[in-house]
């Protein structure tokens, strides 16, 4: 799984949904069939921002740990205007983080992720413990971001086709794309997924992505809510 990022209020994004507690999994794993790709792993990515900017931040880190059934030793960071705790986990491959940060203004934000390399199993099952997990801190937003590959190369024309496919399987129109001969990406906005972002203007909720790795001789597929979080 490649680098992923997480980020309050990213300059030209605006969170403007509901909550991620209707699961965003299955409009994503249909959207993902539709290409016939097979699946290399997924990164679950949730954070609320706790109303009590006076909780002890290690002890706010360490509930949420253990709540995911982590045993892991606990970092702690300070910089200008920003603390952080996190704690990180690796077991077969799955990496879990807990990362619970205060702002200078006073913000406080919990967030949990998850990325594995072996295929969506587990991938339901994440989603469900972290909205356990976090729905009793504040409204959860999730990112959620599914991999895959198709076997040998396809011209940039049968890679648009492909991401085609996968939003419209959802009932997503393309709002916003790139066409490039190195990799294909479109956004677009899907009536089964329940909150959205503004990008340039447009709600987008789902992006779905495609380029040609000649290392491994195939063509990688992403799929991403709101959009990708992943290197393509």
């Amino acid at each position: 799984m490649r680098n992923f990022w997480w980020v309050l209020g990213v300059g030209a994004l605006v969170w403007v949904g509901a909550h991620a507690r209707a699961a965003v999994v299955s409009p994503l794993m249909t959207a993902f069939q539709a290409t016939g790709a097979k699946p290399s792993g997924f990164s679950i990515n949730d954070w609320v921002e706790v109303p009590n900017a006076t909780l002890d931040l290690a002890g706010l880190a360490s509930s949420v740990a253990q709540k995911l059934h982590m045993n892991a030793p606990q970092v702690s960071q300070e910089g200008i205007g920003y603390q952080k705790v996190s704690e990180s986990a690796r077991v077969a491959g799955i990496s879990t983080r807990v990362i619970v940060e205060r702002l200078k203004s006073g913000a406080t934000y919990v967030v949990v992720d998850r990325t594995t390399p072996h295929g969506f199993a587990g991938l339901r099952e994440t989603e469900a413990l972290f909205d356990h997990v976090l729905k009793g801190y504040g409204m959860v937003h999730r990112n959620v971001n599914l991999e895959g590959a198709v076997a040998g190369k396809r011209s940039p024309a049968q890679e648009y086709r492909l991401v085609q496919r996968a939003l419209s399987s959802i009932g997503a129109s393309s709002l916003n794309g790139v066409r490039t001969p190195g990799y294909v990406s479109e956004a677009g906005k899907s009536p089964f997924i329940s909150f959205s972002e503004e990008l340039e203007g447009h709600p987008i909720n789902v992006q779905v992505a495609a380029s040609y790795n000649a290392y491994t001789h195939q063509t990688q597929v992403y799929i991403g809510s709101p959009l990708l979080t992943v290197t393509y």
